[in-house]
Protein backbone atom coordinates (compact mmCIF):
# COMPACT_ATOMS: atom_id res chain seq x y z
CA UNK A 1 0.00 0.00 0.00
CA UNK A 2 0.86 3.13 -0.28
CA UNK A 3 2.29 5.40 2.63
CA UNK A 4 -0.29 7.08 5.19
CA UNK A 5 0.40 10.20 3.74
CA UNK A 6 -0.25 9.67 0.31
CA UNK A 7 -3.78 8.17 1.58
CA UNK A 8 -4.67 11.00 3.70
CA UNK A 9 -4.29 13.57 0.80
CA UNK A 10 -6.57 11.33 -1.03
CA UNK A 11 -8.83 11.93 1.68
CA UNK A 12 -8.73 15.42 1.55
CA UNK A 13 -8.91 15.62 -2.01
CA UNK A 14 -12.62 13.46 -1.88
CA UNK A 15 -13.25 16.04 0.51
CA UNK A 16 -12.64 19.32 -1.50
CA UNK A 17 -14.83 17.76 -4.29
CA UNK A 18 -17.70 16.97 -1.97
CA UNK A 19 -17.53 20.15 -0.49
CA UNK A 20 -17.33 22.37 -3.90
CA UNK A 21 -20.26 19.99 -4.91
CA UNK A 22 -22.50 21.12 -2.19
CA UNK A 23 -21.37 24.84 -1.75
CA UNK A 24 -23.47 27.48 -2.49
CA UNK A 25 -22.53 31.37 -2.37
CA UNK A 26 -26.00 33.00 -3.55
CA UNK A 27 -27.21 33.88 -0.43
CA UNK A 28 -27.59 30.28 1.03
CA UNK A 29 -25.20 28.09 2.46
CA UNK A 30 -21.26 28.71 3.41
CA UNK A 31 -20.69 32.78 2.40
CA UNK A 32 -17.40 34.15 1.20
CA UNK A 33 -14.13 32.59 0.29
CA UNK A 34 -12.90 31.22 3.33
CA UNK A 35 -14.05 27.50 2.51
CA UNK A 36 -13.16 27.49 -0.77
CA UNK A 37 -9.71 29.56 -0.46
CA UNK A 38 -8.83 26.69 2.46
CA UNK A 39 -9.35 24.11 0.10
CA UNK A 40 -7.81 25.05 -2.73
CA UNK A 41 -4.85 25.14 -0.92
CA UNK A 42 -5.45 21.70 0.75
CA UNK A 43 -5.26 20.62 -3.05
CA UNK A 44 -2.23 23.20 -3.85
CA UNK A 45 -0.57 20.38 -1.53
CA UNK A 46 -1.70 17.55 -3.10
CA UNK A 47 -0.72 18.34 -6.52
CA UNK A 48 2.59 19.00 -4.72
CA UNK A 49 2.94 15.65 -3.17
CA UNK A 50 1.90 13.67 -5.95
CA UNK A 51 4.73 15.71 -7.89
CA UNK A 52 7.14 14.36 -4.96
CA UNK A 53 6.21 11.17 -5.10
CA UNK A 54 6.22 10.38 -8.69
CA UNK A 55 9.36 12.82 -9.16
CA UNK A 56 11.24 12.06 -6.27
CA UNK A 57 10.09 9.09 -4.71
CA UNK A 58 12.98 7.21 -5.82
CA UNK A 59 14.43 8.44 -2.55
CA UNK A 60 11.99 7.33 -0.13
CA UNK A 61 11.68 3.24 0.85
CA UNK A 62 8.21 3.90 0.98
CA UNK A 63 7.99 4.03 -3.15
CA UNK A 64 10.42 1.74 -3.52
CA UNK A 65 8.41 -0.80 -1.87
CA UNK A 66 5.71 0.39 -3.67
CA UNK A 67 7.14 0.22 -6.83
CA UNK A 68 8.38 -3.53 -6.30
CA UNK A 69 5.72 -4.67 -5.41
CA UNK A 70 3.21 -3.09 -7.89
CA UNK A 71 4.93 -2.16 -10.82
CA UNK A 72 6.03 -5.04 -13.04
CA UNK A 73 7.21 -2.70 -16.18
CA UNK A 74 10.11 -3.91 -17.84
CA UNK A 75 10.71 -0.42 -18.94
CA UNK A 76 10.67 1.38 -15.66
CA UNK A 77 13.04 3.73 -14.49
CA UNK A 78 14.85 1.92 -12.27
CA UNK A 79 14.85 -1.33 -14.47
CA UNK A 80 16.18 1.28 -17.88
CA UNK A 81 19.13 3.24 -16.05
CA UNK A 82 21.68 -0.01 -16.89
CA UNK A 83 21.88 -3.07 -18.63
CA UNK A 84 20.20 -6.10 -17.36
CA UNK A 85 21.71 -9.06 -16.46
CA UNK A 86 21.16 -13.06 -17.57
CA UNK A 87 19.90 -16.28 -17.03
CA UNK A 88 22.22 -19.07 -17.08
CA UNK A 89 21.32 -22.46 -17.09
CA UNK A 90 23.86 -24.91 -14.94
CA UNK A 91 26.21 -25.48 -17.66
CA UNK A 92 26.81 -21.69 -18.77
CA UNK A 93 23.91 -21.98 -21.54
CA UNK A 94 21.38 -18.34 -21.80
CA UNK A 95 18.29 -18.97 -20.82
CA UNK A 96 17.16 -15.57 -21.29
CA UNK A 97 19.32 -12.39 -21.77
CA UNK A 98 18.61 -8.56 -22.39
CA UNK A 99 17.79 -7.59 -26.58
CA UNK A 100 18.09 -3.64 -26.43
CA UNK A 101 15.53 -2.31 -28.88
CA UNK A 102 13.17 -5.13 -29.04
CA UNK A 103 9.47 -5.27 -28.44
CA UNK A 104 10.04 -8.12 -25.83
CA UNK A 105 13.36 -6.46 -24.51
CA UNK A 106 14.94 -10.01 -24.10
CA UNK A 107 15.21 -12.96 -25.67
CA UNK A 108 14.80 -16.46 -24.44
CA UNK A 109 16.56 -19.54 -26.70
CA UNK A 110 14.41 -21.74 -24.92
CA UNK A 111 11.00 -20.41 -26.04
CA UNK A 112 7.73 -21.92 -25.19
CA UNK A 113 9.37 -24.78 -23.33
CA UNK A 114 10.83 -22.68 -20.96
CA UNK A 115 8.11 -20.39 -20.32
CA UNK A 116 6.65 -21.73 -16.98
CA UNK A 117 10.04 -21.59 -15.18
CA UNK A 118 11.75 -18.90 -16.95
CA UNK A 119 8.76 -16.75 -16.89
CA UNK A 120 8.33 -13.41 -19.93
CA UNK A 121 9.38 -9.70 -19.89
CA UNK A 122 6.36 -8.08 -21.56
CA UNK A 123 5.55 -4.79 -21.80
CA UNK A 124 1.47 -5.31 -21.45
CA UNK A 125 2.09 -7.79 -18.82
CA UNK A 126 4.81 -7.35 -16.66
CA UNK A 127 7.15 -9.40 -15.60
CA UNK A 128 6.67 -13.35 -15.12
CA UNK A 129 8.55 -16.46 -13.42
CA UNK A 130 12.00 -16.02 -12.39
CA UNK A 131 12.44 -12.67 -14.53
CA UNK A 132 10.22 -11.60 -11.82
CA UNK A 133 12.00 -13.35 -9.10
CA UNK A 134 15.11 -12.53 -9.38
CA UNK A 135 14.46 -8.88 -11.90
CA UNK A 136 16.34 -6.84 -8.59
CA UNK A 137 19.54 -8.59 -8.87
CA UNK A 138 18.88 -8.69 -12.69
CA UNK A 139 19.10 -4.97 -12.68
CA UNK A 140 21.50 -4.33 -9.96
CA UNK A 141 19.11 -3.38 -7.51
CA UNK A 142 19.69 -3.86 -3.85
CA UNK A 143 17.68 -6.14 -1.98
CA UNK A 144 14.28 -4.78 -0.35
CA UNK A 145 15.24 -2.88 2.73
CA UNK A 146 17.70 -1.35 1.44
CA UNK A 147 17.66 2.42 0.06
CA UNK A 148 17.95 2.69 -3.89
CA UNK A 149 20.10 5.19 -5.38
CA UNK A 150 20.41 5.82 -8.79
CA UNK A 151 23.46 7.60 -9.41
CA UNK A 152 25.11 4.86 -7.51
CA UNK A 153 23.74 1.58 -9.04
CA UNK A 154 25.84 -2.10 -8.48
CA UNK A 155 26.47 -4.23 -11.49
CA UNK A 156 23.65 -6.05 -12.75
CA UNK A 157 24.44 -9.90 -12.06
CA UNK A 158 23.80 -13.04 -14.18
CA UNK A 159 22.40 -15.57 -12.14
CA UNK A 160 22.82 -19.29 -12.75
CA UNK A 161 20.02 -21.67 -12.34
CA UNK A 162 20.07 -25.79 -12.05
CA UNK A 163 18.04 -26.00 -15.21
CA UNK A 164 19.57 -27.97 -17.80
CA UNK A 165 18.49 -26.48 -20.98
CA UNK A 166 18.78 -29.22 -22.86
CA UNK A 167 16.95 -31.81 -20.70
CA UNK A 168 14.13 -28.79 -19.95
CA UNK A 169 13.73 -29.10 -24.21
CA UNK A 170 13.80 -33.07 -24.37
CA UNK A 171 11.33 -32.51 -21.13
CA UNK A 172 8.78 -30.58 -23.33
CA UNK A 173 9.19 -32.12 -26.50
CA UNK A 174 9.27 -35.42 -25.03
CA UNK A 175 5.12 -34.08 -23.87
CA UNK A 176 4.23 -33.85 -27.29
CA UNK A 177 1.85 -31.38 -26.24
CA UNK A 178 -0.56 -33.32 -23.78
CA UNK A 179 -1.36 -31.31 -20.96
CA UNK A 180 0.60 -32.88 -18.38
CA UNK A 181 4.48 -31.92 -16.54
CA UNK A 182 8.11 -33.27 -16.13
CA UNK A 183 9.97 -32.79 -13.01
CA UNK A 184 14.01 -33.97 -13.11
CA UNK A 185 16.04 -33.42 -10.03
CA UNK A 186 19.22 -34.43 -8.11
CA UNK A 187 18.39 -36.32 -4.99
CA UNK A 188 21.67 -35.82 -3.49
CA UNK A 189 21.56 -31.72 -3.58
CA UNK A 190 17.80 -30.83 -4.84
CA UNK A 191 18.95 -28.99 -8.08
CA UNK A 192 16.01 -29.32 -10.23
CA UNK A 193 17.28 -30.26 -13.85
CA UNK A 194 13.80 -29.59 -15.53
CA UNK A 195 10.56 -28.43 -14.77
CA UNK A 196 8.22 -28.66 -17.89
CA UNK A 197 5.03 -27.96 -18.72
CA UNK A 198 2.36 -28.31 -21.48
CA UNK A 199 0.67 -27.27 -23.02
CA UNK A 200 2.82 -23.41 -23.41
CA UNK A 201 2.88 -20.64 -25.31
CA UNK A 202 5.80 -18.35 -27.20
CA UNK A 203 5.69 -14.99 -25.58
CA UNK A 204 4.72 -13.50 -28.44
CA UNK A 205 1.49 -14.89 -28.07
CA UNK A 206 0.91 -14.21 -24.69
CA UNK A 207 -1.82 -12.22 -24.59
CA UNK A 208 -3.83 -14.64 -26.93
CA UNK A 209 -2.81 -17.27 -24.11
CA UNK A 210 -3.98 -14.70 -21.04
CA UNK A 211 -7.44 -14.24 -22.80
CA UNK A 212 -8.02 -18.17 -23.15
CA UNK A 213 -9.10 -20.90 -21.16
CA UNK A 214 -8.60 -23.59 -22.89
CA UNK A 215 -6.27 -26.04 -21.90
CA UNK A 216 -4.68 -23.12 -19.24
CA UNK A 217 -1.43 -22.36 -21.18
CA UNK A 218 -0.11 -20.59 -18.93
CA UNK A 219 -0.39 -22.75 -15.46
CA UNK A 220 2.55 -24.39 -14.60
CA UNK A 221 1.34 -28.16 -13.56
CA UNK A 222 4.44 -29.30 -12.32
CA UNK A 223 4.27 -26.92 -9.72
CA UNK A 224 0.83 -25.39 -9.32
CA UNK A 225 -1.34 -28.29 -11.30
CA UNK A 226 -3.26 -30.24 -8.11
CA UNK A 227 -3.81 -33.58 -9.53
CA UNK A 228 -4.87 -36.92 -7.23
CA UNK A 229 -1.74 -38.96 -7.13
CA UNK A 230 -2.86 -42.74 -7.29
CA UNK A 231 -0.56 -45.67 -6.94
CA UNK A 232 2.56 -43.33 -6.99
CA UNK A 233 1.33 -42.69 -3.46
CA UNK A 234 1.41 -45.46 -2.31
CA UNK A 235 5.37 -44.70 -1.40
CA UNK A 236 4.21 -42.67 1.57
CA UNK A 237 1.78 -45.39 2.31
CA UNK A 238 4.15 -47.80 2.89
CA UNK A 239 6.80 -45.86 4.30
CA UNK A 240 3.94 -45.33 6.87
CA UNK A 241 2.71 -48.51 7.61
CA UNK A 242 6.23 -49.78 8.22
CA UNK A 243 7.10 -46.64 10.25
CA UNK A 244 4.06 -47.92 12.33
CA UNK A 245 4.51 -52.01 12.81
CA UNK A 246 1.57 -52.26 10.21
CA UNK A 247 2.80 -53.69 7.07
CA UNK A 248 2.55 -57.24 7.15
CA UNK A 249 -0.13 -59.49 5.01
CA UNK A 250 -3.49 -58.60 4.11
CA UNK A 251 -5.96 -60.31 2.58
CA UNK A 252 -7.14 -58.56 -0.46
CA UNK A 253 -10.48 -60.71 -2.08
CA UNK A 254 -10.90 -60.42 -5.51
CA UNK A 255 -14.59 -59.15 -5.21
CA UNK A 256 -13.18 -56.22 -3.63
CA UNK A 257 -13.57 -54.62 0.24
CA UNK A 258 -15.11 -51.53 1.77
CA UNK A 259 -13.69 -49.81 4.38
CA UNK A 260 -17.21 -48.94 6.34
CA UNK A 261 -21.09 -49.61 5.65
CA UNK A 262 -22.23 -47.12 2.65
CA UNK A 263 -18.58 -47.15 1.36
CA UNK A 264 -17.45 -47.93 -1.96
CA UNK A 265 -15.72 -51.10 -2.82
CA UNK A 266 -12.17 -50.99 -2.92
CA UNK A 267 -10.61 -53.38 -6.26
CA UNK A 268 -7.96 -54.18 -7.55
CA UNK A 269 -6.33 -53.99 -10.88
CA UNK A 270 -5.45 -57.63 -11.24
CA UNK A 271 -7.38 -59.62 -8.33
CA UNK A 272 -5.99 -62.09 -7.05
CA UNK A 273 -7.40 -65.96 -6.75
CA UNK A 274 -10.47 -66.23 -3.83
CA UNK A 275 -8.59 -69.66 -2.62
CA UNK A 276 -5.37 -67.54 -1.80
CA UNK A 277 -6.40 -63.33 -1.19
CA UNK A 278 -3.37 -62.95 1.40
CA UNK A 279 -0.82 -60.07 -0.01
CA UNK A 280 2.40 -59.33 1.39
CA UNK A 281 3.98 -56.31 1.34
CA UNK A 282 6.43 -57.08 -1.78
CA UNK A 283 3.66 -58.55 -3.80
CA UNK A 284 1.08 -55.96 -3.19
CA UNK A 285 3.68 -53.01 -3.69
CA UNK A 286 5.16 -54.61 -7.04
CA UNK A 287 1.26 -55.69 -8.31
CA UNK A 288 0.44 -52.62 -6.89
CA UNK A 289 -2.62 -53.71 -4.80
CA UNK A 290 -5.18 -50.52 -3.84
CA UNK A 291 -7.04 -52.70 -1.07
CA UNK A 292 -3.71 -54.14 0.86
CA UNK A 293 -2.87 -49.99 1.04
CA UNK A 294 -5.82 -49.23 2.15
CA UNK A 295 -5.85 -51.62 4.85
CA UNK A 296 -2.43 -50.50 6.16
CA UNK A 297 -3.92 -46.98 6.02
CA UNK A 298 -6.68 -47.99 8.20
CA UNK A 299 -4.26 -49.93 10.34
CA UNK A 300 -2.23 -47.03 11.20
CA UNK A 301 -5.11 -44.69 11.77
CA UNK A 302 -6.24 -42.07 10.49
CA UNK A 303 -4.44 -39.70 13.11
CA UNK A 304 -0.85 -40.65 12.24
CA UNK A 305 -1.88 -41.43 8.66
CA UNK A 306 -2.31 -37.27 8.51
CA UNK A 307 0.29 -36.36 11.63
CA UNK A 308 2.37 -37.87 8.74
CA UNK A 309 1.34 -36.11 5.41
CA UNK A 310 1.75 -32.75 7.53
CA UNK A 311 5.48 -33.71 8.77
CA UNK A 312 6.33 -34.91 5.44
CA UNK A 313 5.05 -31.24 4.25
CA UNK A 314 2.39 -32.65 1.59
CA UNK A 315 0.02 -29.78 2.31
CA UNK A 316 3.00 -27.14 2.66
CA UNK A 317 4.14 -24.99 -0.34
CA UNK A 318 7.48 -25.62 -1.58
CA UNK A 319 9.59 -23.19 -2.26
CA UNK A 320 11.89 -23.35 -5.20
CA UNK A 321 13.14 -19.75 -5.53
CA UNK A 322 13.65 -16.43 -3.57
CA UNK A 323 15.50 -12.87 -3.72
CA UNK A 324 14.12 -10.23 -1.17
CA UNK A 325 9.91 -10.50 -0.91
CA UNK A 326 9.55 -12.02 -4.16
CA UNK A 327 9.72 -16.24 -4.37
CA UNK A 328 8.82 -19.18 -6.88
CA UNK A 329 6.99 -21.70 -4.78
CA UNK A 330 4.49 -24.69 -5.49
CA UNK A 331 0.81 -24.59 -4.43
CA UNK A 332 0.39 -26.33 -1.29
CA UNK A 333 -1.25 -30.06 -1.57
CA UNK A 334 -4.78 -30.49 -0.04
CA UNK A 335 -4.81 -33.49 2.71
CA UNK A 336 -8.93 -33.34 3.70
CA UNK A 337 -9.55 -33.65 7.29
CA UNK A 338 -10.59 -36.92 8.16
CA UNK A 339 -12.19 -36.37 11.71
CA UNK A 340 -15.40 -36.31 10.09
CA UNK A 341 -14.98 -39.46 8.39
CA UNK A 342 -12.61 -41.44 9.79
CA UNK A 343 -12.75 -44.36 7.50
CA UNK A 344 -11.62 -41.96 4.16
CA UNK A 345 -8.24 -42.65 4.97
CA UNK A 346 -8.61 -45.96 3.15
CA UNK A 347 -9.01 -44.30 -0.08
CA UNK A 348 -6.07 -41.96 0.80
CA UNK A 349 -3.88 -44.68 1.36
CA UNK A 350 -3.60 -45.63 -2.56
CA UNK A 351 -3.57 -42.02 -3.14
CA UNK A 352 -7.33 -41.25 -3.82
CA UNK A 353 -10.00 -39.52 -2.40
CA UNK A 354 -9.92 -35.60 -2.07
CA UNK A 355 -6.13 -36.20 -1.90
CA UNK A 356 -4.40 -33.55 -4.35
CA UNK A 357 -0.54 -32.70 -4.88
CA UNK A 358 1.66 -31.42 -7.79
CA UNK A 359 4.19 -33.06 -9.03
CA UNK A 360 6.65 -31.49 -7.65
CA UNK A 361 5.31 -33.21 -4.12
CA UNK A 362 5.30 -36.42 -6.02
CA UNK A 363 9.53 -35.94 -6.99
CA UNK A 364 10.21 -34.46 -3.55
CA UNK A 365 8.69 -37.33 -1.82
CA UNK A 366 10.83 -39.87 -4.45
CA UNK A 367 13.70 -37.83 -3.88
CA UNK A 368 13.54 -38.46 0.19
CA UNK A 369 12.82 -42.33 0.06
CA UNK A 370 16.00 -42.39 -2.75
CA UNK A 371 18.10 -40.42 -0.60
CA UNK A 372 17.63 -42.26 2.54
CA UNK A 373 14.74 -41.08 4.00
CA UNK A 374 15.92 -37.41 3.36
CA UNK A 375 15.04 -34.20 1.61
CA UNK A 376 16.98 -31.77 0.48
CA UNK A 377 14.52 -28.73 -0.90
CA UNK A 378 14.24 -28.65 -4.08
CA UNK A 379 15.60 -25.18 -5.81
CA UNK A 380 15.95 -23.70 -8.61
CA UNK A 381 19.05 -21.22 -8.21
CA UNK A 382 22.64 -23.38 -8.15
CA UNK A 383 23.67 -21.92 -4.88
CA UNK A 384 24.49 -23.39 -1.18
CA UNK A 385 22.22 -26.15 -1.03
CA UNK A 386 19.46 -26.07 2.00
CA UNK A 387 19.35 -28.07 4.82
CA UNK A 388 18.01 -31.31 4.40
CA UNK A 389 15.14 -32.46 6.40
CA UNK A 390 14.32 -36.27 7.41
CA UNK A 391 11.45 -37.39 6.66
CA UNK A 392 11.60 -41.02 7.28
CA UNK A 393 14.35 -43.29 9.32
CA UNK A 394 17.43 -44.94 6.69
CA UNK A 395 15.87 -48.36 7.52
CA UNK A 396 11.93 -47.38 6.27
CA UNK A 397 13.38 -45.73 3.18
CA UNK A 398 15.79 -48.62 2.20
CA UNK A 399 13.07 -50.63 2.44
CA UNK A 400 10.58 -48.68 0.45
CA UNK A 401 13.94 -48.42 -1.83
CA UNK A 402 13.80 -52.12 -2.27
CA UNK A 403 9.57 -52.34 -3.28
CA UNK A 404 10.11 -49.92 -5.97
CA UNK A 405 13.11 -51.89 -7.12
CA UNK A 406 11.14 -54.70 -6.78
CA UNK A 407 7.97 -53.17 -9.14
CA UNK A 408 10.86 -52.79 -11.85
CA UNK A 409 12.06 -55.99 -11.92
CA UNK A 410 8.37 -57.98 -11.50
CA UNK A 411 5.92 -55.73 -10.93
CA UNK A 412 4.00 -52.78 -12.61
CA UNK A 413 7.37 -50.80 -13.13
CA UNK A 414 9.20 -53.28 -15.22
CA UNK A 415 9.02 -51.34 -19.10
CA UNK A 416 11.62 -48.98 -16.88
CA UNK A 417 14.22 -51.32 -16.50
CA UNK A 418 17.71 -49.86 -17.84
CA UNK A 419 20.71 -52.25 -18.96
CA UNK A 420 23.19 -52.15 -16.53
CA UNK A 421 21.69 -49.55 -14.49
CA UNK A 422 19.38 -50.37 -11.43
CA UNK A 423 15.90 -48.39 -11.71
CA UNK A 424 13.56 -47.64 -8.74
CA UNK A 425 10.14 -46.69 -9.77
CA UNK A 426 6.21 -47.02 -9.78
CA UNK A 427 3.69 -46.54 -11.47
CA UNK A 428 0.24 -44.63 -11.10
CA UNK A 429 -3.28 -44.53 -12.71
CA UNK A 430 -5.16 -41.64 -11.03
CA UNK A 431 -8.79 -42.03 -11.00
CA UNK A 432 -11.02 -39.13 -12.45
CA UNK A 433 -14.33 -38.06 -13.62
CA UNK A 434 -12.83 -38.59 -16.51
CA UNK A 435 -10.10 -40.81 -18.04
CA UNK A 436 -7.59 -41.31 -15.71
CA UNK A 437 -4.31 -39.55 -14.73
CA UNK A 438 -1.28 -41.45 -16.16
CA UNK A 439 1.66 -41.07 -13.30
CA UNK A 440 4.76 -42.77 -13.47
CA UNK A 441 8.08 -41.76 -10.91
CA UNK A 442 11.67 -42.99 -10.38
CA UNK A 443 15.36 -43.08 -9.47
CA UNK A 444 18.24 -44.45 -10.48
CA UNK A 445 21.25 -46.11 -10.22
CA UNK A 446 19.18 -47.95 -6.93
CA UNK A 447 23.01 -47.83 -4.95
CA UNK A 448 23.69 -44.54 -5.35
CA UNK A 449 20.64 -43.13 -6.37
CA UNK A 450 21.30 -39.45 -8.56
CA UNK A 451 18.79 -38.55 -10.90
CA UNK A 452 14.89 -38.34 -10.09
CA UNK A 453 12.19 -38.22 -12.96
CA UNK A 454 8.59 -37.61 -12.59
CA UNK A 455 5.83 -37.46 -15.43
CA UNK A 456 2.17 -36.98 -15.04
CA UNK A 457 -0.09 -36.88 -18.00
CA UNK A 458 -3.73 -35.62 -17.54
CA UNK A 459 -5.79 -38.16 -19.05
CA UNK A 460 -3.12 -40.16 -19.94
CA UNK A 461 -4.41 -43.60 -18.83
CA UNK A 462 -2.38 -45.91 -17.83
CA UNK A 463 1.15 -44.77 -16.43
CA UNK A 464 2.82 -47.85 -17.27
CA UNK A 465 1.41 -47.13 -21.10
CA UNK A 466 2.04 -43.44 -20.82
CA UNK A 467 3.46 -41.93 -18.40
CA UNK A 468 6.83 -44.84 -17.94
CA UNK A 469 8.13 -44.80 -21.53
CA UNK A 470 8.76 -40.89 -20.89
CA UNK A 471 10.40 -41.23 -17.76
CA UNK A 472 12.63 -44.24 -18.92
CA UNK A 473 13.82 -41.76 -21.68
CA UNK A 474 14.25 -38.97 -19.92
CA UNK A 475 15.69 -40.94 -17.09
CA UNK A 476 18.11 -42.60 -19.94
CA UNK A 477 19.56 -38.86 -21.23
CA UNK A 478 19.57 -37.52 -17.58
CA UNK A 479 22.06 -39.89 -15.84
CA UNK A 480 24.69 -39.41 -19.13
CA UNK A 481 24.28 -35.81 -18.05
CA UNK A 482 23.82 -35.59 -14.26
CA UNK A 483 27.00 -37.20 -12.91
Amino acid sequence: MPPLTHLVFLALFAALLCALGCCRTRGRGWRGLGLPFFFALLFAGLLLHQACWQLSGFGSLGFQKFQRRYDLRPATLERTANRRGRLLDRNGQVLSQPKPGTRWGHEAPLGEAGLHPIGYSSRDYGLGGLLRVFDARLCGLPPPGEKLDLLQRRAPEDVTLTLDSHLQQLAYDALDGRPGAVVILDPRNGEILALASAPAVREERLGEAMRSRAQAPLLNRATHGLYPPGSVFKLFTAALALECGKAGSYACPPKGWAPGAYTKPIRDTHPHPADDPMLDRRTAFAESSNIWFAKAAVACTWPRFQAAAERVGLADSLLLARCGERTLATAPGSIPDLSAAPNRVAYLGFGQGKLLLTPLHIAALTAAIARDGLLVPPHLERTVPPAPKRLWSAPIANEVKALMRASVTSGTSRGAALPKIAVCGKTGTAETSGKDHAWFTCFAPAEKPRVVVTVLIEHGGFGAATALPIAKRLLREALERNK
